[in-house]
C-alpha cells in the first residue's frame, strides 16, 4: 500500500513538473481575473533538523530551498507588498500579471539573519508578522518549547494534571496525540496562563525548559532593521494564542497591545495583522475580524489556503503554505493564481 501511495506522488509530481515546463499554466492565468498569491513562511534554517523539535521541520525551510523559491519569484512572477496588496482591494491600484506576495510569522531571528539578505539581494519585500511576547523576552514561543518538552522527555507516560489522565509517550504516535492534546490546551489561553500551563508541563514531563539560547528570536534592532530595508512589520498578537478560542476581552488585548508594542518600538503606524494558527480551527472568526478592524488594522491574513481577488474582504485575506519541493511549490503558485484552492 505504502509503494503504491509513493508510486502514485511520483507520478503526479511528474506531471507537475512537466506542466510548469509547458508554460501551459502562466498562459491560463492571463485569462481569469487577477488574483494575488500570499506566501505564508515561518523559518529558514541553514539545516532544517536543526530546531526540528521544537519549531518543527514542516515550518522551516532550507536556506537553498528559500532561495531557489524566492529567484523562481523574482524571475518568473510579480513580487508586491501587503501595502499594495491594500491598495489594490481598495481600487488604488492595478496588479502586474502574476502578484505574489512573501510573508513570514512568528519573529525567528533566521528571518532577519538569513531570510532577509536573499529578499534584499532579490529585490523582493516581504512582512514580517512579529509575535510581541517572545521577541521581548528572548524566549521561545510557548508551541517551541511544548513540542521540545515532548520530544526530550524520557518519561514513558504523561501524568496528565489537568486534563486528570494518564497519556502513553511509548510511541512517536502515542507521544504526538498527548503533544495535540497539550497543544489545544496552550493555544486557549494568554499570557500567564499560557506561561504557567507550560511550566506544569514541563514539570509533569521532567525537562528543563527550552533554552536555545539568545538568537533563536528577532531583536528589537533586527525588526527595525527589517524595516528600514523597505520590509513591513505586522503584528501576530501578543503570545500566540487561537483567537478564536479565547475571550472577547483577551482577544481584544492581543490585537490592541501587540499593535501598540509594535508601534512604540517602531515609531511608526502598524496596520498589518496576522491570526496565529497554532492548533483547532477556526482560527479567525467574524468576531476576530471584527476586533482587528476596531483595534486599527487594515488588513489580517489567515492560513486558510486560496487567493486574493477584488472583493476579498481584507480582514481575511488567504494565503498558502508553501511546499519544500520546488516543482509543488510553483504548482501550488500558479494553481493559486488561477483561484483554485491548494
Amino acid at each position: 500500500m505504502i509503494g503504491k501511495k509513493n508510486s502514485s506522488r511520483g507520478v503526479k509530481n511528474q506531471v507537475r513538473s512537466a506542466i510548469n515546463k509547458t508554460g501551459v499554466m502562466r498562459l491560463a492565468v492571463h485569462a481569469v481575473p487577477a488574483a494575488i498569491a500570499i506566501l505564508r513562511y515561518h523559518s529558514v534554517q541553514e539545516d532544517r533538523a536543526r530546531f526540528g523539535n521544537s519549531v518543527g521541520e514542516a515550518i522551516i525551510h532550507s536556506l537553498a530551498t528559500f532561495r531557489q523559491q524566492m529567484e523562481t519569484v523574482a524571475v518568473q512572477f510579480d513580487p508586491i507588498s501587503m501595502d499594495d496588496t491594500l491598495q489594490f482591494l481598495r481600487g488604488e491600484r492595478s496588479l502586474p500579471r502574476r502578484p505574489v506576495v512573501v510573508t513570514f510569522d512568528d519573529g525567528f531571528a533566521d528571518n532577519a539573519e538569513l531570510a532577509a539578505p536573499v529578499l534584499n539581494q532579490l529585490g523582493i519585500p516581504a512582512t514580517f508578522y512579529v509575535t510581541i511576547n517572545p521577541v521581548n523576552s528572548s524566549q521561545p514561543p510557548w508551541f517551541c518549547c511544548l513540542r521540545h518538552a515532548f520530544a526530550a522527555t524520557k518519561k514513558k507516560t504523561w501524568l496528565d494534571s489537568v486534563g486528570h489522565s494518564s497519556r502513553n509517550l511509548d510511541n512517536a504516535g502515542e507521544r504526538k496525540a498527548a503533544f495535540l492534546v497539550a497543544s489545544e490546551r496552550c493555544a486557549q489561553k494568554t499570557g500567564e496562563a499560557q506561561n504557567n500551563t507550560i511550566q506544569l508541563i514541563e514539570k509533569e514531563l521532567e525537562v528543563e525548559p527550552f533554552a536555545p539560547g539568545n538568537n533563536f528570536m528577532m531583536t528589537w534592532d533586527q525588526v527595525r532593521s527589517l524595516r528600514k530595508a523597505g520590509h513591513i512589520i505586522g503584528s501576530h498578537t501578543l503570545s500566540h494564542p487561537n483567537l478564536a478560542h479565547i475571550s472577547k476581552p483577551e482577544l481584544a488585548e492581543e490585537c490592541r497591545e501587540s499593535k501598540k508594542k509594535l508601534e512604540a518600538e517602531l515609531g511608526a503606524e502598524v496596520i498589518h495583522f496576522s491570526y496565529p494558527s497554532p492548533i483547532l480551527q477556526p482560527h479567525w472568526t467574524e468576531q476576530t475580524a471584527n476586533v482587528t478592524q476596531e483595534c486599527g488594522y487594515q488588513t489580517a491574513v489567515t492560513s486558510t489556503a486560496g487567493p486574493v481577488r477584488g472583493g476579498s474582504d481584507p480582514f481575511h485575506l488567504q494565503r498558502m503554505a508553501v511546499p519544500h519541493d520546488q516543482d509543488e511549490f510553483l504548482w501550488t503558485l500558479e494553481c493559486t493564481l488561477l483561484g483554485r484552492r491548494m
